[in-house]
Parts: structure tokens; C-alpha cells; sequence
């Protein structure tokens, strides 16, 4: 099907292009000619910063200009408009088509000519269709062989038809613009037609296969969210740290030895004296914005640009407190959504409302791990400045 309708298309392309092809060479009218002319020679005066608008012309000269009339309006420019008139001058009696006209100027000037004088033909139509205006040297062979063909009798003529007019056989490369056309046409009617038959069938199937692809990536996201998160649950709760991609050394345990010769007193203050310092590690989360049950919706134990805009420090992966990644690329990110990257996580004066560019954490929060997710116990403190 793709294949048959880029062919079509390039049929469709070659008809139009030898149209047109063949439109430009085609020889203007007298009067369009000289229209064409003058306004090449206009543009070319504009081009060189000394001829009035076009507006102004066309007001004055509303049935269409000539060289002539913008020699009445330019005299006075001395010899900036003489070197124009008079190259120009010498073109406007030629006669000649589109392409002829194209050639006068330059493509910067022709790209303000050819609308120019499209829409005057649009405006003025039976100026167009006058008889096309010959160049002089195709006008004079045509004189001479008129003028040969009455004095000699051409044995071989052709029979005439009964409305007394010679036969004429139909000329292949004229009329292979117009077949390509019809062939195109017919083409375009065909694939239109098979378009429309399987539209309907085409477009379910899209619809269904693009359920069916975002259901699966939304599957997948979710599987592998959760997997993630309980992993690193089920580390935090076991071990006390995040999930890594190195190997856990082996904890090795030693036994402790009971002093001898105390008594459970003497140890009692003995322990009071010289509490026995905490062995857990200390353990950095990186959080994303939480949702509507005040739950974090994503953490990691590595900073994620784009994702990441509390930090969260725990000694045991069960309470812990959080505050705002003090980043200026996190503040940026935070401050495009307010309400829902900092409100529900966060509070102080007006900070519905941001009034700086630098987020100032006064007071940590408090989180704590529950099922499986860091739910905000405390919201934390915090203003804006800059």
C-alpha cells in the first residue's frame, strides 16, 4: 500500500511539474508581456533604493502599467532609472514567456516579480488570454514560410475535413502533461477509494495496539518501581543500609567476654557512665515529592537530577529526617510546582506563593518507614530567599 501511493504520488508530482514546465514557456500575451516587463524594471528600482511602492503605482496606474508610464513617474532620477529604462527598453518589443521574464533579473527580484504578476493575471484575465506575442526572430521565419507556402503548392498537404480545416495529429509531447495528469488523477481516485474502505479496520488497530503497548510499559514501570522500593526495604530493615552493587563483606561476630570480679551493680553504673556508642551507619536517601498520603513516591540511595529533592538521614532505615536538597538546580525544579513538590512535605509563611530563587530548611522533618514506604511523620520547616 505504501509503495503504491509514494508511485502515485511521483506520477502526480511529474504531471504537475511538466504543467507547470510548460505553462512557463509558454509566450505571454502583448500587453502581459509589457506588464511583466515594467515590473521587472520597477523591482529593479526598488532593489536600488530610489523607486516608490508598488501600492503607489498600482493606485496610479490601476488597469496596469508600462515601461513608458514608470519613465514618467522615475524621469527625474537622472541616471539611475536611465540605465534601467534603457535595459528594459530594449526587451519589451521581444516579446517572450515566463522563463524570459525570469531571466532579466535576479532570483532575489524575481521571488517579488512572479507573485506580482501572477496576481495581475488573476485580476485581469482577458489581458491574458490575448494572442501570445512572438519574439521578433521566430515572428519573421513564421512571415517568410507564410509567404514561401503561398507561392509554392504543397503536393503532400493534407486532406482537409469536412469544416474545411486540415487534419492534425495529435502531438505526444504536448499532450503528455495533460495524460500524466488524467493517469494521476485516476490513480489518486483508486488509493482514495481503498483508504477509506480499510480506514476504519487500520485506525482499531492502532487504537488497540497502542492500549495494549502503554498498559504493558505502565505494567512494567510499576513492577519495577515496586521491586526496587522493596528492595531497598527489605536492606534497610535487614542490614541497616541501602541496596549496592558490590558484594556485603560477611559480618563477623565476636563474642563478648563478661568482666570478672564485678558485680551486676558495679555494671549497671559502669554502663551508665560509658553508654555504649551506636554501630549503626549513617544512611543518606534521596527523595522525590510525596503524594497525596504524604508517602514519598520515590526513593533512591544516589542523587537523581530531575527526580531528587529531599534528603533524608536514618540511623536504623525505620525513623529518619529529611530536609530540601540545598542545590540550586533542585530549588529551580522544586519552585516550578510548589504545591506539589514542597506543600506536602513542607511548611512556613506564604510558601504557596515562592518569593525568592534559594529554598532555606529551618527545621528538619520526620519520616518514617511503613510498609514498605517513608511516610512524613513532621512537616519540615522552610523559606525562600534570593
Amino acid at each position: 500500500m505504501n509503495r503504491f501511493t509514494l508511485f502515485m504520488a511521483a506520477i502526480i508530482c511529474l504531471a504537475i511539474s511538466a504543467m507547470a514546465q510548460q505553462n512557463a514557456d509558454q509566450p505571454l500575451s502583448p500587453t502581459l508581456w509589457k506588464q511583466g516587463i515594467a515590473t521587472c524594471a520597477h523591482y529593479t528600482a526598488c532593489d536600488r533604493r530610489f523607486g516608490k511602492k508598488i501600492e503607489e503605482i498600482k493606485s496610479q496606474y490601476p488597469q496596469g502599467y508600462t515601461l513608458d508610464n514608470l519613465n514618467e513617474v522615475y524621469g527625474s532620477q537622472g541616471r539611475k532609472w536611465e540605465k534601467i529604462y534603457k535595459e528594459f527598453k530594449e526587451q519589451e518589443n521581444k516579446g517572450g514567456s515566463m522563463n524570459d521574464l525570469k531571466e532579466l533579473v535576479t532570483p532575489q527580484i524575481w521571488r517579488l516579480v512572479e507573485p506580482d504578476i501572477q496576481a495581475f493575471i488573476t485580476d485581469h484575465p482577458e489581458i491574458a488570454n490575448e494572442v501570445p506575442a512572438q519574439p521578433a526572430d521566430q515572428q519573421a521565419e513564421g512571415d517568410n514560410a507564410e509567404a514561401n507556402q503561398d507561392n509554392a503548392v504543397d503536393e503532400t498537404a493534407p486532406a482537409r475535413t469536412d469544416n474545411g480545416r486540415q487534419g492534425s495529429a495529435i502531438s505526444c509531447p504536448a499532450d503528455l502533461p495533460l495524460w500524466l495528469g488524467i493517469l494521476g488523477s485516476v490513480l489518486g481516485l483508486c488509493a482514495l477509494l481503498i483508504s477509506l474502505s480499510n480506514r476504519g479496520k487500520i485506525k482499531e488497530m492502532g487504537r488497540t495496539f497502542a492500549r495494549e503497548i502503554d498498559r504493558t510499559n505502565a505494567n512494567l514501570q510499576e513492577f519495577s518501581t515496586d521491586a526496587a522500593d522493596q528492595m531497598k526495604a527489605l536492606s534497610i530493615r535487614m542490614t541497616g543500609r541501602a541496596v549496592r552493587n558490590t558484594e556485603m563483606e560477611p559480618l563477623e561476630i565476636k563474642p563478648v567476654e563478661e568482666p570478672a570480679h564485678q558485680d551486676q551493680e558495679a555494671q549497671e553504673t559502669v554502663a551508665d557512665e560509658n553508654p555504649q556508642e551506636e554501630d549503626d551507619e549513617v544512611l543518606n536517601l534521596f527523595l522525590s515529592k510525596p503524594d497525596e498520603n504524604d508517602d514519598f513516591t520515590r526513593v533512591s540511595d544516589t542523587f537523581e537530577p530531575g527526580n531528587s529533592i529531599y534528603v533524608l538521614t536514618t540511623f536504623d532505615g525505620k525513623r529518619g529526617t529529611f530536609e530540601v536538597i540545598d542545590k540550586p538546580e533542585v530549588h529551580r525544579f522544586a519552585l516550578m510546582m510548589p504545591a506539589e513538590n514542597l506543600i506536602r512535605a513542607c511548611s512556613g509563611n506564604a510558601i504557596q506563593i515562592p518569593s525568592g530563587t534559594h529554598i532555606v530548611t529551618d527545621r528538619a522533618g520526620e519520616a518514617e518507614f511503613i510498609d514498605g514506604k517513608w511516610h512524613i511523620v513532621v512537616k519540615a520547616i522552610i523559606h525562600y530567599e534570593g
